[in-house]
């Protein structure tokens, strides 16, 4: 995620607000889907530190000339429902905002719901999961100033 700049390569600044910038897969089997994923498209994982220790999470990256990550895999497990149903396995996409808070508490004045947070992801960022009027689920993602991830 680089630009050519006059011959130089310019930084990577982490995605522009309203971008697709993550993408999150939910699992009830997480090593059988990277081994799914790895056989299929040719996906690399690797552990990663956004997790804190929680719970293991694993980043994938889906272009072999970069190895720079486009996603994540985590299992889903019981901890993670609270006293409610767990969740079925999914994919989550991941939307770049300016303000994580802002931009909750905007989406909650237009008719969406805020499901989770706003809260901190450890080493990257801030993050809410939010539904649409419709009831479509995405999250927002503001990445730390130091660079964490790409989402």
């Amino acid at each position: 995620m680089t630009q050519e700049a006059e011959g130089k390569a310019a930084a990577f600044t982490g995605p522009s607000h309203g971008e697709f910038c993550w993408t999150e897969i939910a699992s009830g089997d997480s090593d059988k889907c990277k081994a799914f994923y790895t056989n299929v498209f040719g996906w690399k994982f690797k552990k990663s530190n956004a997790s804190d220790g929680e719970f293991a999470y694993d980043e994938f990256s889906t272009n072999s000339a970069t190895d720079y990550p486009a996603g994540g895999l985590y299992q889903i497990s019981p901890a993670m429902g609270g006293e409610g149903e767990l969740p079925p396995p999914h994919f989550l996409t991941y939307v770049a905002v300016d303000d994580v808070d802002e931009y909750a508490a905007k989406a909650a004045e237009l008719g969406g719901n805020v499901i989770k947070g706003p809260d901190d992801i450890p080493n990257t960022g801030r993050f809410a999961i939010l539904s649409d009027p419709g009831g479509a689920m995405f999250a927002i993602f503001k990445m730390n100033e130091d660079g964490g991830h790409n989402g």
